[in-house]
């Protein structure tokens, strides 16, 4: 259809526009509706617009938790196309999306398939065996991931997106030290969306010494004092030292750590008030348009709706 179409083409340029790389500002980041316009697209069985085949194969080779979809959305003229293009061979090794369901119900087939079948054999073996049993399947995991290619340890770890809970944490832990900065990365955006684990523990403490409850004018408001540096701990939990080009270095660094903390701390730090009452709180020192850019971000993350209704506002605005 003409209007989904047109919605695809604006993701897509969003992606290729030169601040995409780095944008982390109050604008939003439309390159995120992507998973979500693809998943649309898939289970109404549309085609894919034969112009935006190249550029969402371009999306999907910078972003391997696009692939799957992706390429069930390109067809075989994605595939076609990737043959011509060194750059999207990653297409030509095959797509969970297209591999059949294994049955996870013989261990000894599961071993097999995990140690010798094709990428897409083993990523639908691990979605399909993290769909039954979420505990069994980091265990198939861990078994071979010291071995595995950077690329192919980011499309399994985000596979642990489907029935992440608890049990993760440690193997999440350890993957914070991972060679691989995309692998690092993923580890801890999955660790922030555990509020009671101790990575959202220890972000929560950074961020909340930045942004406290201001009393000392007519009413509440909320104060903001941006990170000095950005230390070895909180590299090692995936806060990215170095900011994009045009941002500030501490804003870089406070917008990280608030967009990693369980929203919920910041109900209970404003005195109980609602998401509603939090984000209606005025922010000191022109920080309103980064904290909240950074909330929207963790609303995201988390899939916390009542956030997520509040940041956006009233339908009528």
């Amino acid at each position: 259809p003409e209007a989904a179409r047109h919605r695809l083409a604006q993701l897509l340029a969003d992606r290729a526009a030169p601040a995409a790389s780095g944008r982390r500002g109050a604008a939003p980041d439309l390159t995120e509706l992507i998973p979500q316009w693809l998943a649309g697209a898939n289970r109404r069985g549309f085609r894919a617009p034969a112009d935006l085949v190249p550029p969402l194969l371009d999306a999907a080779r910078a972003r391997t938790d696009l692939r799957p979809q992706a390429l069930a959305f390109a067809g075989p003229l994605g595939l076609w196309l990737a043959a011509l293009n060194p750059e999207w061979k990653f297409a030509l090794r095959g797509s969970a999306a297209g591999a059949p369901t294994p049955d996870t119900g013989d261990p000894e087939a599961v071993r097999r398939l995990w140690e010798e079948g094709l990428f897409a054999e083993r990523v639908a073996l691990l979605d399909a065996a993290r769909a039954q049993d979420p505990a069994a399947a980091l265990a198939l995991l861990t078994t071979t991931w010291s071995t595995e290619r950077a690329e192919d340890r980011l499309m399994f770890l985000d596979a642990l997106r489907a029935g992440l809970g608890a049990g993760d944490e440690e193997f999440l832990e350890q993957a914070l030290t991972d060679r691989s900065r995309n692998v690092r990365a993923t580890a801890a955006e999955l660790l922030s969306a555990l509020p009671s684990s101790a990575f959202a523990g220890r972000m929560a403490a950074r961020a909340a010494s930045c942004v406290h409850p201001d009393r000392t004018g007519a009413g509440l408001s909320i104060a903001v004092e941006a990170p000095h540096e950005c230390d070895a701990g909180m590299q090692r939990d995936g806060v990215a030292a170095v900011p994009p080009n045009g941002r500030g270095r501490r804003s870089w660094w406070l917008g990280q750590l608030v967009e990693a903390t369980p929203l919920g701390v910041w109900q209970e730090r404003f005195g109980g008030r609602t998401a509603e009452e939090v984000v209606a709180l005025p922010v000191a020192d022109d920080w309103a348009g980064e904290l909240h850019a950074a909330w929207c971000r963790a609303a995201i993350r988390q899939r916390d709706p009542h956030w997520a209704r509040a940041l956006l506002g009233e339908a009528s605005a």
